[in-house]
């Protein structure tokens, strides 16, 4: 935050000779409300706000600005007070969680002694340790296929049984999923976890809504099923979209009264944590995982985690904006599994998809072997540029469950070396190594050409001291 002389207007001219370029004067209709009325200058795609007749805060000006220029509001100075914020979401941890412009400003608190201002601090209750807080709500923002549903419930089932999500603590109590995009995979996921961990879905303290409702028209439903259970300790959204009952989600007004409305599931009765799985914007990389619904959306959340594939999993960790302080990524591994109880019509196996939080010592462990098998693939097609995915994995002597060719561990180890490594030529159905790919592979001998060398020189060494 920047501090300018209280009194000091900010105008076209003071902003070009600061930051340069050329200032136009706009009025902006959306920032008349409630008799409010801004000055407002747009200088190389940035918008400033010099002056302000009403009470608002810069962050309520700026979502105001976001919906009506598509621009973030750079610097705010109103009559209000003194202080030039930045309003773009930036990777620092934030604790800017003030109501919208559609909210009447608060009225003046007073001002109050250094010791009654401390004596009301409040420790942080945390849901993850270090992580994720109770009565808070979060997006966990991931493209599809980054595994969020499987995430989620892997801390459905930490919650539920007081069990570590990777290094870190989790809250035990009880849960409420909202499965609303796809009740039928959540259902199968959930029968799969039962088997693979040895828990009994009939008895565990964990309660699902399947299907979209109105979260809005159904809060008071809600908390009466929360009271009735006797508190809920954390509410899973799956998804965003799936209870979004506006018209257009690209609206960022739609997408903001959105987020007030799931923000009321945080006021159940045992003031739950509250997890929203949500998709980001269009096109979006994997160091731009924001949701849908702009800064609008942002500014009525608490944080947003975001999902990304990583080696043999996936990463969790955060983007545009987190309550707190920084914390190191969580690493999940995803995988395929089955159980007895999840059979077709005819009784065949029906795979599915879990996660397993990791520890930092096996999330090392895994990138380590993730790393061993790229090289193994990317010498198999050196030596042989027209074998399958399979035929790699027999070669490797990988396999799965089931004793067949492990291809998924070739596919990983593929999907990582298209990137700069080899090519494939889908008509010739051929592998190809890159220049970078034919340096690479030639490391590899070499590094495992001297590994090699070493271990037999402690061979003979130890041979030699038995003698």
């Amino acid at each position: 935050m920047t501090n300018e002389q209280p009194n000091a207007p900010i105008t076209a001219a003071s902003l070009v000779a600061r930051y340069g370029g050329t200032a136009s004067r706009k009025d902006v209709k959306g920032a008349t409300i409630a008799g409010q009325v801004s000055d407002l200058y747009i200088v190389g795609g940035q918008v400033f706000c010099g002056r302000t007749d009403g009470a608002y805060t810069p962050q309520a000006i700026g979502g105001l600005v976001s919906m009506e220029c598509g621009l973030p509001l750079h610097i705010s100075h109103t009559r209000a007070f003194s202080d030039v914020e930045q309003a773009k979401p930036k990777p620092a941890p934030a604790n800017d969680n003030k109501k919208s412009a559609k909210h009447e400003a608060a009225p003046f608190p007073g001002v109050v002694s250094s010791g009654e201002f401390v004596a009301d601090f409040t420790p942080p209750d945390y849901h993850i340790d270090g992580v994720a807080q109770a009565a808070f709500i979060y997006s966990l923002t991931g493209m599809t296929g980054a595994g969020k549903t499987a995430v989620l419930l892997c801390l459905t089932y930490c919650t539920a049984l007081g069990k570590r999500l990777g290094d870190r603590e989790v809250r035990k109590g009880r849960v409420i999923y909202s499965a609303g995009e796809n009740p039928v995979d959540v259902r199968m996921r959930w029968l799969a976890m039962a088997h693979e961990l040895q828990f009994d879905p009939t008895d565990i303290d964990v309660h699902f809504i399947a299907g979209t409702y109105s979260i809005p028209d159904s809060i008071s439903k809600i908390e009466e099923a929360a009271e009735a259970l006797g508190g809920v300790d954390l509410v899973i959204v799956d998804t965003s979209a799936a209870y979004f009952q506006g018209s257009d989600e690209n609206s960022n007004v739609e997408m903001g009264n959105h987020a007030r409305d799931m923000r009321k599931l945080t006021e159940l009765p045992g003031k739950p944590c509250v997890f929203v799985a949500a998709h980001p914007v269009k096109n979006a990389s994997a160091d731009n995982l924001l949701p849908k619904g702009g800064g609008s959306f942002l500014n009525e959340i608490d944080g947003n985690l975001t999902l990304a594939k990583a080696e043999g999993g996936a990463r969790m960790h955060w983007q545009g904006k987190h309550r707190g302080p920084d914390f190191e990524p969580v690493h999940f591994e995803v995988r395929t599994v089955t159980a007895p109880a999840l059979v077709d019509t005819k009784g065949k196996s029906i795979p599915t998809v879990m996660a397993r939080a990791l520890t930092t010592r096996d999330a090392r462990q895994a990138a380590d072997t993730a790393r061993r098998d790229e090289d193994e693939v990317l010498l198999q097609i050196e030596r042989d540029g027209k074998q399958s995915l399979a035929d790699m994995a027999g070669a490797l002597g990988w396999q799965d469950k089931e004793g067949e060719p492990d291809k998924r561990r070739v596919s990983y180890a593929t999907e990582k070396l298209k990137k700069k490594l080899v090519t494939y030529d889908e008509r010739r159905k051929k592998w190809t190594l890159s220049a970078a790919g034919q340096e690479a592979a030639t490391e590899v001998r070499q590094q495992r050409h001297v590994s090699s060398n070493i271990a037999a020189m402690v061979a003979r060494s130890g041979a030699r001291d038995d003698d």
